[in-house]
Order: structure tokens, then sequence, then C-alpha cells
């Protein structure tokens, strides 16, 4: 599955097998027609079973865990991954009886509640957090999802997310040439976007800020990069209409350049090209959000959205905005294209910030967890 959850899926699984452990995914059947990287083949063992995450296929998945014998079950949940069904909010329950010696773990990649029926009201926060009452262990990708399972009585642990790409070291030609196959001029200021096109992710108030500087005189464009619209939530399409339609209106049609699916390298020349990327998330910028991690990797300034709650780990490292102010996020990014200084001293505390959410640190804090849930000893050095 493309998107920030099937690469935090596939990294996460990786990092896991080079340090011992065997790893095997079960996902839905598209992955059938989805190439698979050399890593991917080297490291992991994909079980493409699902034809659709409802009730059958909960009833398909546990027979077949039943013929795999894991020693651990881990659940990487993520509401619209799984069609806003609420089939996967009870595997563990399901588990727990079925396979009693299965150890069982699961991920909150957001607290989304799923769709049961009109009017479900409080049902569909309680069914949010059912599957983490019945699991061995459960964990929380940043501070507040971590708050907020806290106080539902859990006792999760906290372990972050990384960069769902792999930066790659290109000589300047690769870069120019990336320009001239997007179409980008030479002269202009470049701001980036990298990901999905999603609601939460405020793209139209990138567009509306983009088009705010082009009025001023300042002779701007912005790169999209990456793939707009994912499979796992239908409202992308939606919004990528509504988003196409505002470019039109504000006369961006030639400021607005689309690599469509790319692959690191790729990536990699957008970035570098890049003098600041911009992600204006509605909900504020989070540690969930693979595509600030993206970005960080690769050391470029960014602005963002100001967190609903204080992100010490990133102190330093990014400019913020209120969430949804159109006016501070286009006078942001007009001061931070003209100070070069303050670009530089951004990029510099993303990289070291970066060092912080490697795929090896991760792994380590899950090869911690797992030990505690399947009763061993950890290894000396990995600690506690």
């Amino acid at each position: 599955m493309r998107g920030g959850m099937g690469d935090y899926t596939r990294e996460l699984g990786i990092a896991l097998a080079q340090q011992g452990w065997d790893v095997h995914i079960i996902t839905h059947i598209a992955a059938q027609q989805a190439p698979q990287d050399s890593r991917v083949r080297q490291h992991l063992t994909v079980h493409p079973l699902i034809h659709h995450w409802n009730w059958q296929g909960l009833f398909h998945l546990t027979r077949h865990l039943s013929r795999m014998a894991p020693g651990i079950l881990h659940i990487q949940y993520q509401t619209a991954a799984y069609g806003l069904h609420p089939a996967i909010n009870l595997l563990p329950h399901w588990a727990r009886h079925r396979l009693p010696h299965l150890r069982t773990a699961i991920t909150y990649h957001d607290l989304r509640e799923p769709y049961l029926f009109p009017k479900a009201g409080p049902l569909r926060g309680w069914i949010t957090y059912l599957p983490a009452r019945a699991s061995d262990l459960v964990i929380a990708t940043n501070r507040e999802d971590e708050r907020r399972l806290r106080e539902h009585g859990l006792t999760p642990w906290r372990i972050p997310i990384g960069p769902n790409v792999h930066p790659v070291v290109l000589p300047r030609e690769a870069v120019e040439q990336a320009r001239i196959r997007w179409g980008i001029p030479p002269d202009a200021a470049v701001i980036g976007y990298f990901g999905f096109l999603n609601r939460s992710k405020g793209v139209t108030e990138l567009l509306l800020a983009a088009a705010r500087l082009v009025e001023e005189g300042v002779n701007v464009h912005v790169l999209m990069m990456g793939e707009p619209v994912g499979a796992s939530d239908p409202t992308n399409r939606a919004y990528m209409e509504e988003v196409t339609d505002l470019i039109v209106t504000q006369g961006l049609e030639d400021r607005v350049h689309w690599t469509g699916y790319i692959d690191d390298a790729e990536l990699s020349a957008g970035f570098a090209l890049v003098q600041v990327v911009v992600l204006p998330y509605r909900d504020g910028v989070s540690l969930r959000r693979g595509t600030l991690h993206a970005a960080l990797a690769h050391g470029v300034p960014i602005i963002t959205t100001e967190p609903r709650h204080p992100i010490p780990e990133l102190e330093g490292a990014l400019w913020t905005v209120p969430p949804g102010d159109v006016d501070a996020l286009a006078a942001a990014v007009q001061r931070l294209l003209e100070d070069a200084d303050a670009r530089q001293e951004l990029a510099r505390r993303a990289k070291e910030v970066a060092q912080h959410f490697t795929w090896e640190r991760i792994a380590e804090q899950h090869t911690r967890a797992y030990h505690q849930i399947l009763g061993a000893t950890p290894n000396a050095n990995l600690g506690q």
C-alpha cells in the first residue's frame, strides 16, 4: 500500500528483520500488483490475502494466523486504512480467544473513529480504544495520542515513526535536470510540498499563500512532490478536485508543478530544489506525520503550523504559524525566502533532529517492547 502507513510498515519491518526478527506482513490483495523493491524481497515475507477489511476478512485473517502460528501479531492501526470498518478493532479480542498463545500489539497511527452506523455517537469512540484493551502492547507515535490513550486507562509505549523515504545525495546537474523536467524557471523561488492531498494537510492554505505572494510580486512556484492521491482515504479524491479548482481560480496553473509518484532519488532532487518546505497541517504539526519526518531527513527549512501541545524534540528545527492563517503563512514564507542565514540554520537543525528518528533506533525500541510481552529478557545493549 502506497502512503504513510504502508511505507512505515515496510521500513519498520526491514529494520526489525535486520535485528533478527522473522517478519511477515499480511495485507490487502492489491499488494499483489505492487512492485516490491529488493529490500522487501530480501527481508520481508508479504502475504497479500485480504479482499475486504470486513467481517469475512477478519475470519480469513484469523484462519491464516492459525496456520502461521506467529509469536506476535502487531496491528498497524489507522482507521482509513481499513476502510473505516470496525472489524479490525475486534481482531485482538478474536485472537485472544482463538489463539491464546499469541501476543498482540497495536500501534495507533491516529485515533480517528470508524464508521458504524448513523448516530452511533459514543460507541464510535468506545470501539476505537477497544483493540487496545485486549492487546498485550499498545504503542502511540506521539505525545498527544499517548496522553489520550492514558486518559482511557491504557499504558502505552511511545515510539515515534521515522522518515518514509531515504535521502539520496545527488550531483547538482541531476537537480537542475529535475528542475527542467518539472518546468520550473531557474529564477523562481520554490516552495515545496510533499505527500498525499488530504483536507487535514492544509494544501488550500498553501496555495492561497502562494497566490498572495505572487500578487505582491514574489516570483514563487510550488513543487508538489509525490503521488497526489492515495488508496487509504476515499475523501482525498474529492479534495484533489477542490485543489485543482483553486489552482485555476487563483491563476496558479503555470506556477504549480506536480511530480507524480517518484522514487527516492527524484524526491531528493525535489527537496534539493526548494528553498522552503511548507506543511500547513490544519490540526497542527505532529510527530505522527511521515511527511514531516521526510522533510527533516532531507535537512530542508520547514514552515508548518503550531502544534496543539509543545513538541520539545522539534525546538528550533522549524518555523510555525497558526493553523488556517493564510496571512501569517504567506508572511513567514516571504521572510524565510529573504533570509538565507535563517534557512541555513533551520536546515542544520532539521538534520540534527532527524538523527533521533532513525529506523534502527525505532526498531530497537520495538525489540525491547516485544521482549517485554514475550516474557524474555532484552539484550543488555538495548536497555529498558
